[in-house]
């Protein structure tokens, strides 16, 4: 297996054929973009196909009945020797890229490849990159007949740019007992940049404020309450409020996280389009990133209580200061409430003494001739938490560069996905 280099035609031929498919991997439903991960799933089964004919790989496709169109991919290559190890997370969707109104040099739906190795698309390093060198991994074990020791198992999922949805992703594949056999053993999730190690990940909980104040016309505002304004200060003050209540830590600065839990507005929804009329609807939405060392139940409660409470301030005139006007003339109010979108998911603060951890370190050290830089960071990953609760030795890590995640002009350096495959048969090689 020393002798393994990654195919640089087979990792740019998959990774080309992916990003011409982004167009169709977008996931954001609301602005109805839903992806159809099986065709990127279908591009990695053509390259394994002669493989999983012969049974080297044995591949399963998975989705609930009326989600056929979005499956997870689970591939598994039978080691010698007792034991698991898996390589998770490499997903088949993408955010969403938007040429003219993001600026993007290139094409974000097209593979540029320019000097230097640059590698240049929507995808390339989330999280398409990865699905790519995973996929050559897998083919390079089968053409050479060797099997690592210990059973790997690369699971390839669908959904993970969006909330969680019933029936598919990775949510579906442990479900349906597919993540069993990792229970206790060593998990490598792939979905990370900078290759880190990525130490610890925030929970995520998706919130909703409304505000619902009194519309009319705006040369007459002694009569309305301007929702918009309204939606405005009170996100601001509940932001307030959550940054004082859960400053930076202890564990935090330990875990090495790049930036603390916090509470933003991300998203302005009102259907008032006229500018001489006021709104009477807003809703502010925007999400919690909570570093691991809270519990994200009780953080969502305490949120809920707080609304509350800043409502019941409006009802009787304890406006807090800077607030805009919360009564009409004649005494009509306005009220703020929040609602949670789903149940949110946890992050995790990865064991820091474990021997995956370790073998990780020593893997980098060894390709990359310079010594791992450990951090966190507050984006979040499906069910980490969960498989860690299972005994899973969960580390993260990732190629490419963190600065261009979820952001136009996406690109990283193929010289990244050379180091990066090393790096995992590294680990097969140690576990």
């Amino acid at each position: 297996m020393q002798a393994f280099a990654l195919r640089e035609d087979r990792f740019l031929d998959v990774l080309r054929r992916l990003i011409a498919l982004t167009p169709k991997l977008q996931n954001n439903p609301s602005a109805g973009l839903v992806p159809e991960e099986r065709l990127a799933a279908q591009v990695v089964l053509d390259v394994l196909a002669p493989h999983i004919a012969s049974g080297f790989i044995h591949a399963e496709s998975l989705a609930s009945k009326g989600n056929e169109s979005r499956p997870s991919l689970v591939l598994t290559v039978k080691g010698t020797g007792e034991g698991a190890v898996g390589f998770v997370g490499a997903h088949f969707d993408v955010v969403p890229a938007d040429e003219q109104a993001e600026g993007w040099e290139h094409s974000p739906f097209k593979l540029h490849e320019g000097p230097d190795g640059l590698l240049y698309g929507r995808g390339v390093t989330d999280c398409l990159g990865h699905v790519a060198v995973a996929t050559d991994l897998l083919a390079q074990l089968a053409e050479s007949g060797v099997r690592p020791r210990r059973t790997l198992k690369v699971v390839l999922i669908a959904n993970e740019e969006s909330s969680d949805l019933p029936g598919l992703g990775l949510g579906y594949v442990a479900e349906q007992g597919r993540l069993k056999d990792l229970a206790g053993q060593p998990v490598f999730w792939l979905d990370s940049a900078n290759f880190g190690p990525t130490l610890g990940t925030a929970g995520i909980s998706l919130w909703a404020l409304k505000a619902t104040g009194v519309g009319g016309h705006s040369g007459m505002p002694q009569n309305c309450v301007n929702a918009l304004e309204l939606s405005m200060a009170a996100s601001l003050e509940l932001a307030r409020w959550f940054h004082a209540r859960y400053p930076p830590s202890d564990d935090e600065k330990r875990w090495g996280f790049l930036a603390t839990s916090s509470l933003k507005a991300t998203v302005v929804e009102a259907t008032n389009t006229k500018e001489t009329k006021i709104p009477a609807d807003v809703t502010v939405r925007g999400d919690i990133r909570l570093t691991p060392f809270h519990d994200l139940a009780d953080v969502r409660r305490a949120t809920e209580d707080f609304v509350k409470a800043l409502d019941a301030r409006l009802e009787r005139d304890d406006v807090p200061p800077g607030f805009p006007r919360t009564r009409t003339a004649d005494g009509r109010r306005g009220t703020v409430s929040l609602r949670f979108d789903g149940g949110g998911t946890e992050g995790i603060a990865c064991r820091l003494d474990s021997p995956g951890l370790q073998a990780l370190k020593d893997a980098m050290k060894t390709v990359r001739g310079v010594d791992a830089e450990p951090f966190s960071l507050t984006g979040s990953l499906p069910l980490v938490r969960d498989l860690q609760r299972q005994g899973c030795d969960v580390q993260i890590t990732g190629f490419g560069e963190m600065k261009y995640y979820h952001a136009p002009n996406e690109q990283a350096h193929l010289q990244d996905f050379r180091q990066g495959f090393a790096i995992l048969r590294e680990l097969l090689e140690r576990l």
